[in-house]
Order: structure tokens, then sequence, then C-alpha cells
């Protein structure tokens, strides 16, 4: 939890927590790698794809491949 309070992103990890009932710390696991394991992992993953908090890998033609932006 203490990574999520001084992270850059902050604002948005508790935006996408309560828009999703769950926890800003998993928000900040997915930005940082952690595999999404159901839908609502994979909305809140796009959702940062879209925020660009996180990109994809340019050849890689699996959506799940993510590279986190560093912080």
């Amino acid at each position: 939890m203490l990574k999520v309070l001084f992270a850059r992103h902050r604002a948005t990890y508790f935006k996408l927590a309560l828009k999703y009932w769950t926890t800003p710390s998993h928000v900040y696991n997915l930005a940082h790698g952690a595999r999404s394991k159901g839908a609502k992992d994979s909305k809140i993953c796009h959702e940062l794809l879209e925020l660009k908090i996180v990109h994809r890998h340019h050849y890689s033609h699996d959506p799940n491949d993510y590279n986190m932006d560093k912080e």
C-alpha cells in the first residue's frame, strides 16, 4: 500500500479502484505487471492502456503483453 501512496499516478489508481470496486494496490500491481485474472482486471488494464500509464510492446500481437511505464 505504501508504494501506491508515493506513486506518480496514485490519483488514477484510486479512481480506478473506486470505479471497479477493488483496492488501489491491486490497480497498482496490474499497472506494474501483475497478470489479470478476470474480466474486471482486463477492463482495468485496458483503461490503464488508454490512459498511457502502461504500454503494449510494439512487436506483440498479444493484448495481455504490457510494458510498464517507469515510475
